[in-house]
């Protein structure tokens, strides 16, 4: 990602629609030092910021982590995650997490995004948006009219069981570049599965991004699957939840 890229005018009104979850527009008029009405046009992309504008308020974001900031608000609340649906479900927080996930593989060329379970479709659509990349979506049901089909299985210590996953043969491309999302995981044992209707697709897993972790044991998972370019926004620890961005 070139760095014109990301001072684009539509990008950094991207970015300020995303914040606008977390701070109002006096706030982010007082941290970015642009008049409230006009982040408001900037918002609601009926006008968009001149070059020079645009890398004024990009460059007071990173000083000032704000996308850090309101990822930490809106993921946790008292030292807890927020229930999954309030991610998957805001588009705001969804944009967020797609420009840091742009800002993380801007380097790799992303041809799919995929995802499990259906829920995290909504988070692999802005994912990929931002990615210019297409959607994949594994599903535990084997749907009749989806013809050919990778499968793959994984063991769920959460769920006791096996745990079958299914795509469409012809949704992930041979050679294509395959980038793994989810918005909360624990052990992300579903990759292992995930991985491997990859390999059935004879493509190539560039990377998988979780947005919260809720303990280490992920690390584990990935270790033994030897899978690079793995991201978790945010982890918890002894301290508490951070942001790793």
């Amino acid at each position: 990602m070139s760095s014109e890229g990301e001072e684009s005018s539509y990008i950094v009104a991207r970015l300020l629609s995303g914040l606008k979850e977390v701070y109002t527009f006096k706030e982010l008029e007082e941290l970015l030092g642009v008049p409230a009405q006009v982040l408001w046009r900037y918002t609601s992309y009926s006008h968009f910021p001149e070059r020079q504008t645009a890398k004024k308020i990009l460059d007071a974001i990173r000083e000032k982590r704000l996308v850090e900031r309101a990822l930490r608000e809106s993921l946790v609340k008292e030292d807890r995650v927020v229930e999954e649906w309030r991610i998957l479900f805001n588009p705001r927080i969804l944009n967020l997490i797609g420009y840091v996930v742009w800002k993380f593989y801007s380097g790799l060329e992303v041809d799919i995004v995929l995802t499990y379970p259906e829920r995290n479709a909504g988070l692999a659509v802005v994912v990929a948006e931002w990615l210019l990349a297409d959607v994949a979506v594994a599903s535990e049901r084997a749907y009749g009219n989806w013809g050919k089909l990778l499968t793959a299985s994984y063991t769920s210590g959460e769920r006791g069981e096996i745990i079958y996953l299914h795509v469409p043969k012809d949704s992930i491309e041979k050679d294509s570049k395959v980038l793994v999302v989810k918005s909360v995981v624990n052990d992300f044992q579903s990759l292992s599965a995930l991985a491997s209707i990859v390999e059935q697709a004879k493509a190539h897993l560039v990377g998988a991004v979780a947005a919260v972790a809720l303990s280490n044991k992920w690390v584990e998972s990935m270790s033994k699957l030897g899978i690079k370019n793995v991201r978790v926004l945010m982890t918890k620890e002894d301290a508490g939840f951070r942001v790793n961005l």
